[in-house]
């Protein structure tokens, strides 16, 4: 991993599509992630999840505001330079042509080496200890092609991880993943920050979230947008009036979880 990033993001501003005409997401979103730390980014269907993260890695246009890291603008920044920093993961992925799960994850470690047979090498202990760790022994010979949902999520991640960027930028890492893998994955990202890294997140599952998160945004899907601490952001009240949906925070076995309710009625929905 490379030096601590810290990643700014001042008044932004987003339209659907990244077109001046698309329908406005968020305006006037700001916050500061430090290394360290944990973001989560809630909201709705369409509430502009995705956008934020495509536009924190530089892939998305934006209509107002700045993203800064190491206190530069993040468009000034080579492409390669940016990669030794931050790592995306988006939410689908596409395969065109054969290839092995140890190919695909070593292409991560060896940037640049497109092009031939590129197994795992005997000897390279962060590409066997990312391996170990999201439990993809016995899938390295497997075609990425061929593999399940979250199967290739855990391949994704691994790519992210190999790297070596301090920030990593996940759309939905727990998406296909079962309930012992979800676990998996929440443990590996908060050795991530733990180790001086970054993590920025998109997650559907609050219960994933809260156990997740330092810090939250929430994307209310109208135009809303609020940022802070989980505790601060991640409130029943916020998210019943953000999912439309009854919720409650309650004490299971020591811990605190969300109770999840039935749907509200329109005018029963906070404001």
């Amino acid at each position: 991993m490379t030096a601590a990033v810290h990643l700014e993001v001042c008044g932004l501003a987003l339209r659907g599509g990244g077109s001046p005409r698309g329908r406005q997401l968020f305006s006037e979103l700001s916050f500061h992630v430090q290394p360290g730390e944990r973001w989560v980014i809630l909201g709705p269907n369409g509430a502009g999840k995705s956008s934020l993260l495509a536009a924190l890695a530089g892939v998305f246009a934006w209509e107002a505001g700045e993203v800064r890291v190491q206190d530069r603008p993040l468009l000034e920044w080579e492409p390669s330079a940016l990669a030794d920093r931050r790592a995306w993961c988006p939410q689908f992925w596409a395969d065109p042509f054969a290839a092995s799960v140890a190919q695909t994850i070593r292409l991560a470690r060896d940037r640049g080496a497109w092009w031939g047979l590129i197994d795992v090498a005997d000897n390279d202990d962060e590409v066997l200890r990312v391996v170990d760790r999201l439990d993809l022994h016995d899938l390295l010979s497997a075609d990425v092609r061929t593999l399940s949902g979250g199967e290739r999520q855990r391949v994704a991640l691994a790519t992210a991880l190999l790297q070596g960027a301090p920030l990593l930028l996940l759309d939905e890492p727990a998406s296909h993943l079962d309930l012992s893998h979800q676990h998996l994955l929440l443990r590996l990202l908060q050795l991530h920050a733990d180790a001086g890294g970054a993590v920025v997140a998109s997650l559907h599952d609050l219960n994933l979230a809260w156990a997740l998160a330092s810090h939250a945004v929430l994307l209310d899907g109208r135009g809303g947008a609020f940022a802070g601490t989980a505790e601060v952001v991640m409130t029943p009240a916020r998210l019943a009036a953000v999912f439309g949906v009854a919720v409650d925070l309650v004490e299971v076995c020591g811990q605190w979880r969300f109770w999840i309710g039935p749907p509200r009625q329109h005018d029963e929905v906070p404001t």
